[in-house]
């Protein structure tokens, strides 16, 4: 993650404005322990509502470092009188250890997104806390908002139009947006430009970069092969890769600590990263020769901690046991069957019609560049079981919801049970030049692609869930 300036600064709360680039979809973890981190969470914005010091000194004393009360009883009660009441208007786990909370303030006016980052080897202990200004106001960061509430679709539809068609115009959104729920879809539209160069608009068969929503297309090869009987969670590596380069991770770590990265594999983004020719990683053994030698960052099934490659190790199990390359297998086992035929793993070089180019204001060690440019450089060639697989907006639709209706999963496999009925969850993906999330709250489903930086497609797609639900 990088920090990043923000159009506006609080100071008295030393706000800071997180970008995350690979975005860890949800239910990979222990999912009582985030429904206990989304309590603290929900717990410090009640202590800082109450305005009381010594409420606050109450809850800072279970879940935050130590400290006198007069090292921060002033920012406190600086930061109550310029945020004023803090109302919940949703909450998002971006990753494990990860917790944001969609926020209106009354002091401002205007919407905050609050970051609660726990410290991995005490789960109950918040890290650090900050905010993203744009959670849904006018200004740099966000994107403005419309009132797109009341009446049937045939109202709610030109009211989305002109919204959508007046982001694009004003540079905020460039992408395609869906909404459905159990009945169907309600609204599909695109607006801005899959090529700026040669003026090509985004249209509804556009595909785009859908970054880590990718790697539930790995979980459900893995869970499918577990319920077929070829894989076991408690499986080592070793079992299915004898010859993996690290005798630690062959012998300890297990094929559920990867699924919940608790395996202690390290990320891509190491010196290597920035040394390797991106068109160089194109397959799965392009990356275990140089990431798996590399020592366990920590004690399998000690501490959680995101990466990418933890993803690609599954690939290469799904490989072995299915003797298909990953691709093969996922577009075999799971585009095929829900009719996704519009999405696939395509070459960055390869002529492929109708993909969205990426644009991105970021460099490749994650630092702002002045003007926009092509993504083609910062990302692999091709994608593979940690994500950068191309999708339209409605064959992601089919994807989900071929999920809620058990198509690829049953019984406890299925981390979309309950579907249109259950609790608000949010998948996402992003990275630079691409932004992608699919939201399922209040039996609606809203899914935002797009081909810019992120938190593009999570400003949106907050937007879009609470108007649909008024």
């Amino acid at each position: 993650m990088n920090p990043l300036s923000m159009s506006r600064t609080l100071a008295p709360f030393a706000l800071i404005a997180i970008l995350t680039f690979a975005s860890a979809t949800v239910a990979v973890a222990d999912a009582g322990q985030e429904a206990r981190q989304e309590a603290i969470a929900i717990a410090w914005i009640e202590a800082h509502n109450s305005a009381d010091v010594e409420t606050m000194a109450a809850f800072r004393a279970k879940h935050f470092q130590l400290s006198e009360v007069k090292d921060w009883q002033s920012s406190f009660e600086s930061m109550v009188e310029e945020l004023g009441t803090l109302k919940v208007r949703g909450v998002m786990i971006d990753a494990s250890g990860q917790i944001k909370v969609k926020v209106h303030a009354s002091g401002l006016d205007e919407s905050l997104r609050l970051g609660f980052n726990f410290d991995a080897d005490r789960p109950d202990q918040i890290r650090m806390i900050g905010a993203d200004m744009g959670g849904g106001g006018d200004g740099e960061e966000g994107i403005p908002t419309a009132d797109i509430s009341g009446g049937d679709w045939s109202e709610r539809s030109p009211k989305l139009d002109r919204y959508l068609a007046q982001l694009a115009a004003d540079g905020y959104f460039s992408g395609t947006v869906l909404i459905a729920d159990k009945s169907g879809v309600k609204y599909r539209k695109a607006v801005g430009l899959a090529s700026r160069e040669f003026s090509v608009p985004n249209t509804l068969e556009t595909r785009f970069d859908i970054g880590s929503c990718n790697k539930d297309y790995t979980r459900i090869a893995i869970l499918a092969l577990r319920d077929q009987g070829k894989l076991s969670l408690d499986d080592k590596v070793g079992r299915h890769l004898p010859d993996y380069p690290n005798e630690r991770v062959r012998n300890e770590v297990t094929i559920g600590q990867l699924l919940e990265h608790r395996s202690g594999l390290g990320d891509y983004f190491t010196d290597e990263w920035f040394d390797t020719p991106m068109g160089s990683l194109r397959e799965i053994e392009d990356y275990i020769p140089i990431w798996g030698p590399k020592p366990l960052l920590h004690e399998p099934g000690s501490r959680e901690y995101y990466t990418n490659y933890g993803y690609t190790v599954l690939g290469a199990i799904i490989e072995k046991i299915s003797g298909e390359r990953f691709d093969e297998h996922v577009v075999r086992t799971i585009f095929k069957p829900l009719g996704m035929t519009r999405t696939g793993f395509f070459e960055t070089d390869a002529v492929v019609p109708d993909v969205a180019v990426g644009y991105t204001r970021i460099n490749f060690d994650g630092s702002p560049r002045e003007r926009v440019a092509k993504n083609i450089y910062l990302e692999p060639a091709k994608g593979g079981p940690w994500g950068k697989s191309y999708a339209t907006v409605d064959d992601m639709h089919r994807f989900y919801t071929g999920i809620i209706d058990g198509k690829l999963l049953s019984g406890e496999s299925n981390f979309l049970a309950g579907g249109w009925d259950r609790g608000g969850i949010a998948l996402a993906g992003g990275g630079p030049g691409l932004s992608a999330t699919m939201r399922l709250e209040g039996g609606h489903m809203v899914i935002v692609l797009a081909n810019m930086d992120p938190p593009s497609s999570e400003l949106l797609s907050d937007i879009l869930a609470e108007g649909v639900e008024r």
